[in-house]
């Protein structure tokens, strides 16, 4: 069925009706050049296709055919006097208006439709961009923050180098003052091969740092491509979140490579240092009192440092015990995945809070041995050394608070995990 069929049934009613008043074959023929077979036909396969032009193109076509028509056929019934079949060419005149009609209507219907699906298919499309977009952005983050990792375990082994080479310049005082010039040298030599680690490592941490940006740089060119509509999703780029994040730590990693390079220019300095004590010309005091310097700064980054892992790790904790508490109200399937959420984070704090506590214990060791190397002259109650020292301690008292912490976040997720079980 359609508007070819209804012109048809409109012009066969047309000739069923007339028929037995029999008009003149002119005005018959008259009747039979329409045209509008083909128009409606066109209507027809307009409607059938997603061209709003098309449709619009024939819908006007059929009105111009239809009232051409009419006016035709009217002036031709006119003057052939066959005024018999007036009220027919009335019903005809009304069967193509109703045709235009429901043409009019089904055009408007088929355009906004089309319309709508042009909006939704625009909207997937976008939806699909932006799942692709945080696709992108979230593996750049992702791998950014492994490069976080690897940096953070460069920077460790940078310290305790740099902490190798301030050990083997105070054992060369140390060695010196003794009158070991044998053992002297081979503490130089020590402070040399720890130099040459701590340059190592800097130079690690800078490649890593630029292989962050470079890859920072590469994902935000890749979204940029994608050339999305902000105001299709709430007026914000849907991977500004994920790049944000990443951004953040291609900052950090940078600051991490200018203070690695900051701690091989220190660690150079020591090999110059430990050539001039070989040559008695070493002011012992300033070479004590830099190392102080040194052990407290370690001491207070390290405090830092551990102090963000263990708010992070208690943080999990927590997380784990809402979770926890969400499951023990909770229908089956949200149950489920509750219980899911918390082991995650069970199996997260049990592992990060083991590391930490174990890297606490080895900076505090380290922190305390070296402030146990030091002479008699580094004393407390010295108006240089002093306050280094107080500083290192308070520092070592906030790695004591940091162990802690990690302590009652393991205790937290086992009291979690048990009452886990419980639920089955």
């Amino acid at each position: 069925m359609g508007f070819a069929n209804d012109w048809k049934s409109a012009k066969t009613a047309f000739e069923t009706a007339t028929g037995k008043k029999k008009p003149s074959a002119k005005f018959m023929g008259v009747f039979h050049k329409s045209g509008l077979e083909d128009v409606t036909k066109a209507l027809d396969s307009a409607l059938g296709k997603s061209d709003a032009k098309a449709l619009e193109k024939a819908l006007l076509d059929y009105v111009k055919s239809a009232t051409a028509y009419q006016t035709t056929l009217e002036k031709s019934a006119k003057a052939e006097g066959v005024a018999t079949i007036a009220a027919e060419l009335k019903k005809l005149g009304q069967s193509l208006d109703d045709i235009g009609r429901r043409a009019g209507v089904a055009v408007n219907e088929r355009i906004a439709e089309m319309r709508e699906d042009a909006e939704a298919e625009k909207a997937k499309e976008a939806e699909e961009q932006g799942k692709a977009a945080r696709a992108i952005a979230d593996k750049v983050a992702v791998q950014i923050d492994g490069l976080l990792k690897t940096a953070n375990a460069d920077v460790k082994l940078l310290d305790q180098a740099a902490a190798n080479a301030d050990l083997a310049l105070r054992n060369v005082l140390e060695a010196q003052g003794a009158g070991n010039a044998k053992e002297a040298k081979a503490q130089a030599a020590a402070v040399q091969t720890a130099a040459k680690a701590v340059d190592a490592q800097a130079k690690k941490i800078a490649a890593t740092a630029v292989q962050a940006a470079k890859l920072f740089s590469q994902g935000k060119a890749a979204v940029a491509k994608m050339k999305l509509d902000p105001k299709q999703y709430g007026g914000r780029d849907p991977a500004q979140g994920a790049f944000d994040r990443a951004d953040g730590i291609v900052m950090k990693l940078d600051q991490m490579k200018d203070d690695a390079a900051q701690a091989a220019s220190e660690a150079a300095g020591i090999v110059k240092e430990a050539a001039q004590a070989l040559k008695g010309a070493l002011d012992l005091r300033a070479t004590y009192l830099s190392s102080c310097r040194k052990l407290a700064k370690r001491a207070q980054d390290a405090d830092a440092f551990y102090d963000t892992v263990a708010r992070d790790v208690g943080g999990q904790a927590d997380r784990a015990q809402q979770e926890q508490m969400v499951a023990d109200e909770a229908e089956d399937d949200k149950r489920a995945a509750s219980i899911k959420t918390a082991t995650f984070y069970i199996t997260q704090v049990r592992q990060q809070a083991a590391q930490a506590k174990k890297e606490i214990l080895a900076a505090a060791n380290e922190i305390t041995g070296t402030r146990k190397s030091f002479p008699a002259m580094v004393s407390d109650k010295d108006p240089d050394f002093g306050p280094l020292l107080a500083e290192a301690k308070v520092s070592l008292d906030g790695l004591k608070e940091s162990h802690a912490a990690l302590t009652k976040a393991e205790t937290k997720i086992d009291k979690v995990e048990t009452a886990l079980k419980k639920l089955g």
